[in-house]
């Protein structure tokens, strides 16, 4: 069997048909406890492939924001699947392929930023500010993001056209095929405890530096926070689902308070780069009032996020 080939025998086998053209989410991987951990690797790899897979499909047929978020969300599982079980099996050459998996998924990054900008976050701004802010600045604002949006998916629609893409999914697929020897572990629920205590001391170590307050550093957390996330996905079904359920919807809750937070950092990139390329008074004016106001609820945002970081630190970990 070819790759191409593998890989289209993955995504059926794994996601099932589906409709074609509509944005898929991801589902857990069907795994066992009395799976091998390189079993579990390649089970996990194989449904992160084909949420990719699928989503990219979706692209291929148009534009869909949907589409183009839940391929990101794949290529974020997927990264994290190579980072994670690549440190436990000691592989290093999977980070190669993790590192294309972060260069594509850059390469979606500022469609996907804009969508978010134009489609909800400029109208919260402008709503909330109401006859305040003037209507042909806002008019301009929104023109001048819409058109940088259509730049930025043309890139990302060439992205996934491209041979590079096409060769990171035949890679990914001759892996999630393959039978090569990975690691020496032979108990799945010690790997995956291992796996989670890592992950999860990083968010330690993220949210000790997050006590600054500074926005680079609750960003760390964020990240942190959703690579433990994944892996406590990944890993759910070997565990009692009752205490999977509470600390996902405790991880979730503070991922969105970060949320929120990385919201403004989007909101000041988006703009920042609007206005290297205008002048216009009006533009300038909307832009400033939207960035004073989400500057404003910032200090208020942070200090709900810090007060539900200390209710998940106070949380016993399931695979404890």
């Amino acid at each position: 069997m070819d790759q191409r080939a593998a890989l289209h025998s993955l995504v059926t086998r794994h996601q099932g048909p589906r409709p074609y053209g509509r944005p898929v989410k991801a589902i857990p991987a069907k795994i066992r406890r009395s799976m091998h951990p390189q079993e579990a690797f390649r089970a996990t790899l194989s449904e992160c492939l084909a949420q990719l897979t699928a989503n990219a499909a979706t692209l291929r047929t148009g534009r869909s924001v949907e589409g183009l978020h839940q391929l990101r969300i794949a290529f974020r599982r997927l990264e994290v699947t190579l980072g994670a079980f690549g440190r436990e099996f000691e592989q290093e050459w999977l980070e190669e392929l993790r590192g294309r998996a972060k260069i594509l998924s850059g390469r979606l990054a500022g469609a996907r930023d804009l969508d978010v900008f134009v489609g909800s976050l400029l109208d919260g701004a402008l709503a909330a500010q109401g006859p305040v802010m003037p209507a042909a600045g806002a008019d301009a604002l929104r023109a001048a993001a819409t058109a940088q949006r259509d730049t930025a998916w043309a890139a990302a629609t060439s992205c996934i056209a491209s041979a590079d893409f096409a060769r990171f999914l035949d890679d990914v697929a001759a892996l999630a095929q393959s039978r090569l020897p990975l690691g020496h572990a032979r108990k799945l629920t010690g790997t995956a405890r291992r796996m989670l205590r890592r992950q999860a001391a990083r968010v330690e170590k993220r949210g000790r530096a997050a006590q600054s307050r500074e926005e680079a550093d609750l960003h760390r957390l964020r990240i942190a926070l959703k690579k433990l996330r994944y892996t406590a996905e990944f890993f759910a079904p070997l565990f009692p689902a009752p205490k999977v359920k509470a600390y996902l919807a405790c991880v979730r809750q503070l991922q969105e308070e970060l949320g929120h937070l990385n919201d403004v950092a989007h909101v000041r990139q988006v703009i920042g780069t609007l206005l290297k390329e205008q002048t216009d008074g009006d533009i300038r004016l909307a832009s400033g009032m939207v960035l004073g106001w989400y500057g404003a609820s910032t200090p208020r945002t942070v200090k709900k996020t810090m007060k539900r970081y200390g209710r998940f630190r106070r949380l016993k970990p399931f695979w404890a």
